[in-house]
């Protein structure tokens, strides 16, 4: 497993191992990015992730990575997000990837704190990239807890964007969620 964090720039042709974007709630979510980092890899043994939140030393997965992503380094991170959300999304032969979202209910051991609403970009995100896989054939995945604020809404527009016949599945568990994710990426025993 590699890991690809906020404002670290890894050479396109130095990925040669499937990309999973993780996309969702940062703050407040807990540390689900943490989870679904060893949910793949009890699939997939070699892959990069890429995951837009900070890290403290506290973090057994991520910690002795954060100087290591400190060291090349992006001027922006929306920049840094859209480069490698494209990159995951990209159907070329080089590569093979796939934007993983997760939608966990907001942490009630570390909530957001910053008086923001819970996952106010991932909202926007997801409605973009869902969007997107509806009419460009995106790789996303979406997962989420069943009481994730606004998830009935979420499920509503989704089924609206694949209106011409293809029901776009929202997964119920984490782990659910990256096994299709693994298979999107063509390593699972059913590529789709």
């Amino acid at each position: 497993m590699k890991l690809i964090l906020p404002k670290m720039f890894v050479d396109n042709a130095s990925i040669i191992h499937p990309l999973f974007f993780l996309a969702g709630p940062v703050l407040g979510g807990g540390n689900w990015q943490e989870k679904c980092c060893l949910e793949i890899a009890k699939r997939i043994p070699e892959f990069f992730a890429v995951i837009p939140c900070r890290w403290s030393p506290a973090d057994k997965l991520f910690c002795h990575r954060v100087r290591e992503a400190e060291r090349n380094t992006l001027v922006r991170q929306t920049d840094w997000e859209r480069h490698y959300l494209a990159m995951a999304n990209s159907l070329s032969i080089d590569h093979q990837g796939c934007i993983i979202f997760w939608l966990p209910v907001e942490s009630k051991d570390h909530p957001r704190i910053d008086g923001q609403p819970y996952a106010r970009d991932t909202y926007g995100e997801l409605g973009r990239w869902g969007r997107e896989a509806a009419f460009k054939k995106t790789r996303i995945v979406v997962g989420a807890e069943a009481d994730f604020p606004g998830l009935s809404q979420i499920r509503r527009n989704l089924e609206l964007d694949f209106k011409n016949g293809v029901e776009f599945q929202i997964y119920p568990t984490l782990e659910k969620t990256v096994e299709q994710a693994v298979q999107w990426v063509g390593i699972g025993s059913n590529h789709l």
